[in-house]
C-alpha cells in the first residue's frame, strides 16, 4: 500500500448502499489492502472531523496504518484532508484508509439488503487497538435540532463500534466528554435494549461506548476532555491565524493553549477532577488518543484519565507526554490521585518567598477575575490566607441562613521541588467537614490559573524550571572497510628511489635561449 494513500472502500455494495463518498484527488489508490493486526494497526470510528480525525491523523503520521469508519447523518458529506498532511502522512510511512455509512444504516435489521453492518467488521478487519468518539456530530451539521437525529446517531456510532471491536486484540478506547455519566446511561439503558428487541430484528444498540467495546481480556480506558474547542490541522479550512491575514496578527487557541495536563479524571477518594468549564483543544485529545492507542506512552488498559489545555506557546515534545504519563501513573499507583494540581521544579531558593507571593498577588488577582467574580449562586472562593508551614489555603464561602460558612477549601502547599494542591474540608461545626466529592465552583478555573502561576514563577525567579533530559539515540557503530586487492604479495616490495637532484643539478641543458629579456642584454651591450 502505498504510505499516506487514502482509499474508499465500497464493501459490498448491495449491503452497504449508503456509501460515504470521499474528497481524495488528487490521491487516488489503485487498490485496496487488508489491514493486519500489526503493533501499529488502528481503527477508529467517529463522525467526520472533530477528535475522531485528529486521532487517525496522528496515527498515521506516527507511522500506523490506519483504518477510519465514518458514521455520517447524511451520505452526501465529504472527507478531505489537506495535501500537507497526506505528504506528512507519506513522509512517516503511514497510511490512512477511509469509509463510511449513513447512521440510519447501521440500525437496520442485519438481513435486510440495506444494512451496512455486516460490512463494518469486514471492511476493518483485525487491528491492534481501536478508538471511538461521539464528537465531530455538532461540527459535521451544526443545524440538527432534532434530538430523535442525534439520537440515531450516536446510537449507529455504537452499533459500528461493538461490530468493529471484534478484531481487536490491543488497546480500546473511547473518548468521551468529562461530565458524561456514563453510569447513568447504563441503567437506562435497558428500556432502549427493550423497545429494539420489541421492533423485531433491529441492531441491539448498547447503553454506552464503554459498553459496546466492553469483551475480551482488555479493559476498556476512557480518555475524558472538557469543553472541546479547535479545527483539525489536517481540514483544509484551519488557519493558525484569527480572521486570516490581518495588520495585527492575532495566533488562534489552537497554538496558544498548547499546554497540557493528564490527570485521573476520579481521584482515589471519588473526588471528580475536572469542573464544567475546563478546555480541551482537539489538537492534545486526539494527540492523546494516538499515543495511547499506539502504545507511546506508558499506561495501564482499564484507566480512567482526562486532558486538559492550558496557555503555552510550546508544541508538546513526546518527552513531555512521556513525563505527565509518568506522572499520572505515579498518583494513580500511590494514592496521590486525590491531588487537584502538581507542578515540579528543579528548586525553590526561597519556599516562604513563593508562598508569601501565591498568598499575596497571584490569589488576589485570580479571585477578582471575571469567572469568579459572577459566580451568583452556592458556594464560591472568598478569599486566601497564609499558613506558617509554606502552604496557602484558599477559603469557599457560603450563605446559609444569613451567615457565611465555610464549605470547603483548597490547600497549596509549597516545597523546595515544587507545589501541590488538594482539597479540603469545611467547617465541620456547620456540617461540611467531609471533603467534597464533587468540584467546588470555580475550582477548575483556579486549578487553570495554578499552572500558569508555575509558569510565571519561572519567569518572576521564584522557582528554576525543571530541565527534561531527552534520550540522546546511540550513534550506530560504522566498521572499517577491509582493504581489498586482487594482487597477491610476494616478498618484500621495494620503494621506488628518487633523486633529490634537480634537472640543472643532473645536468640537463637548455635547449634554446630564453626569449625573455633578450632585447635588455641587447640593449646593454650597444
Amino acid at each position: 500500500m502505498l504510505a499516506g494513500q487514502i482509499v474508499c472502500i465500497l464493501a459490498a455494495a448491495a449491503s452497504f448502499s449508503a456509501a460515504f463518498s470521499v474528497n481524495r484527488s488528487p490521491y487516488r489508490a489503485s487498490s485496496a489492502v487488508r489491514l493486519h493486526a500489526s503493533v501499529n494497526s488502528l481503527v477508529v470510528i467517529s463522525p467526520p472531523g472533530g477528535v475522531g480525525e485528529v486521532s487517525a491523523v496522528k496515527a498515521a503520521e506516527m507511522g500506523a496504518s490506519v483504518r477510519w469508519f465514518v458514521v455520517s447523518q447524511t451520505g452526501t458529506k465529504d472527507v478531505v484532508l489537506s495535501k500537507e498532511t497526506l505528504d506528512n502522512i507519506a513522509a512517516a510511512g503511514g497510511a490512512v484508509e477511509l469509509a463510511g455509512a449513513e447512521a440510519s444504516t447501521l440500525l437496520l435489521p442485519v438481513d435486510d439488503p440495506a444494512s451496512a453492518l455486516k460490512a463494518v467488521s469486514t471492511w476493518c478487519g483485525s487491528a491492534q487497538s481501536i478508538i471511538c468518539t461521539f464528537d465531530g456530530m455538532a461540527d459535521a451539521n451544526s443545524k440538527v435540532q432534532n434530538q430523535e437525529i442525534v439520537k440515531v446517531w450516536e446510537n449507529a456510532i455504537k452499533v459500528a463500534a461493538q461490530e468493529a471491536q471484534k478484531g481487536v486484540s490491543g488497546t480500546k478506547l473511547t473518548i468521551l466528554d468529562a461530565m458524561e455519566d456514563e453510569e447513568g446511561k447504563n441503567k437506562s439503558g435497558g428500556l432502549d435494549k427493550l423497545v429494539s428487541s420489541l421492533l423485531g430484528g433491529a441492531a441491539q444498540v448498547p447503553s454506552t461506548l464503554g459498553e459496546a467495546l466492553a469483551g475480551g481480556p482488555v479493559a476498556v480506558t476512557k480518555l475524558r476532555h472538557g469543553q472541546l474547542f479547535g479545527t483539525p490541522e489536517s481540514s483544509p479550512d484551519f488557519s493558525p491565524l484569527v480572521g486570516g491575514l490581518r495588520k495585527n496578527p492575532e495566533l488562534c487557541e489552537e497554538y496558544t493553549m498548547r499546554a497540557l495536563r493528564v490527570d485521573p479524571t476520579l481521584s482515589v477518594s471519588g473526588n471528580l477532577m475536572m469542573g464544567s468549564t475546563t478546555r480541551s483543544s482537539r489538537h492534545a485529545v486526539g494527540e492523546a488518543a494516538a499515543l495511547m492507542a499506539l502504545k507511546k506512552v506508558s499506561f495501564k488498559d482499564g484507566i480512567d484519565v482526562c486532558v486538559s489545555s492550558l496557555r503555552g506557546s510550546d508544541k508538546p515534545t513526546i518527552e513531555l507526554w512521556n513525563e505527565d504519563f509518568a506522572r499520572l501513573e505515579k498518583a494513580l499507583s500511590t494514592g496521590g490521585a486525590a491531588k487537584l494540581f502538581e507542578a515540579e521544579f528543579s528548586s525553590v531558593p526561597n519556599v516562604d518567598r513563593l508562598a508569601d507571593w501565591l498568598a499575596t498577588k497571584w490569589a488576589p488577582a485570580v479571585l477578582r477575575t471575571y469567572d469568579i467574580a459572577t459566580i451568583r449562586s452556592g458556594a464560591r472562593p472568598v478569599y486566601a490566607r497564609r499558613s506558617a508551614d509554606a502552604s496557602v489555603e484558599i477559603v469557599w464561602q457560603q450563605l446559609v441562613d444569613y451567615e457565611s460558612v465555610t464549605i470547603g477549601t483548597m490547600m497549596i502547599q509549597v516545597t523546595a521541588n515544587g507545589l501541590t494542591a488538594v482539597r479540603g474540608p469545611g467547617d465541620a461545626s456547620k456540617g461540611f467537614g467531609d471533603i467534597s466529592k464533587k468540584p467546588l465552583s470555580g475550582e477548575d478555573v483556579l486549578v487553570r490559573r495554578l499552572a500558569d502561576a508555575a509558569s510565571q514563577a519561572v519567569e518572576k525567579g521564584l522557582a528554576t524550571k525543571l530541565k527534561i533530559e531527552k534520550k540522546v539515540a546511540p550513534e550506530p557503530v560504522k566498521e572499517a572497510t577491509a582493504a581489498v586487492t586482487s594482487v597477491k604479495a610476494a616478498g618484500t616490495v621495494e620503494k621506488e628511489t628518487s633523486s633529490d637532484a634537480g634537472p640543472r643539478q643532473a645536468g640537463a641543458r637548455r635547449s634554446a635561449e630564453r626569449a625573455r629579456g633578450s632585447r635588455a642584454n641587447t640593449d646593454k651591450s650597444e
